[in-house]
């Protein structure tokens, strides 16, 4: 990954996605301040204040004494929410991308209005790792792949909620992505239509095309739904209060 910029929350956001792209391993202990500061060339405050924001989102715990670590329950805690959903909505995928679609829209909208010069260089890292990883066969390498793309547009949206709500669902989105795509063939006609629907949503963002960043997503979670999933629009789906004792 490149450097990270040299405010506090370019550091937050930079050691956020070695995090989620497993680079720092949960329960892992962070290198000591000093060391990022000079491996960075970032002053120290500048490094603990980022560091800070992230112990107050709760990716990371401080340990008196003993450094900081990266936050070994959030993976359970996810799990845990996972399970529970599953439990309780049956049609939770169908669910899941009846909100992804909002979300993906909205945040494709306003990285194309918003992004920077530092947001330009790792959208198009993340696309190059997508798409090499859809070129492949390889799930895990595709899932981490597909979550840091989403992950890098909500970024380049600016809106720290959105940033946060990614990382909070980052089990369930997880979790989703595997169903999508398990099964799917290298080189398919599957696998080329969601390289180049990526594709189109990084051209219209880096176009600065709000509109269009839009519409891409939105095809691109149709594609989604239809194709890799089978699910019924949620106008289509049976009620869930069907059957119930009134």
């Amino acid at each position: 990954m490149d450097q990270p910029n040299r405010r506090a929350d370019g550091v937050a956001q930079y050691l956020e996605r070695a995090i989620l792209e497993g680079q720092f391993k949960r329960g892992e202990r962070l290198p000591a301040e000093r060391d990022l500061a000079a491996r960075w060339g970032i002053s120290r405050p500048t490094v603990r204040e980022g560091i800070g924001l992230l112990v107050a989102k709760g990716l990371l715990i401080r340990r008196q004494g003993d450094g900081t670590y990266i936050n070994s329950q959030t993976d359970q805690k996810m799990a845990e929410i996972w399970e529970d959903m599953a439990r309780r909505h049956p049609d939770i995928q169908g669910d899941l991308i009846e909100f992804r679609h909002m979300l993906e829209c909205k945040t494709a909208e306003l990285a194309a209005e918003r992004f920077n010069e530092e947001d330009r260089e790792l959208l198009l890292s993340a696309w190059a790792e997508v798409d090499a990883a859809y070129e492949g066969s390889e799930r895990t390498r595709q899932i981490r792949a597909d979550l840091a793309f989403h992950r890098a547009i909500a970024d380049a949206a600016h809106n720290p909620v959105f940033s946060y709500l990614l990382v909070s669902l980052i089990k369930l989105l997880a979790e989703h992505v595997k169903v999508s795509i398990a099964g799917l063939a290298p080189d398919s006609a599957t696998a080329r239509q969601l390289r180049s629907q990526h594709r189109a949503v990084l051209d219209a963002i880096l176009a600065g095309d709000s509109a269009q960043a839009g519409l891409a997503a939105s095809s691109h979670m149709e594609f989604v739904r239809t194709r890799l999933n089978d699910i019924q629009p949620a106008q289509s789906r049976p009620s869930r209060s069907a059957g119930r004792a009134t």
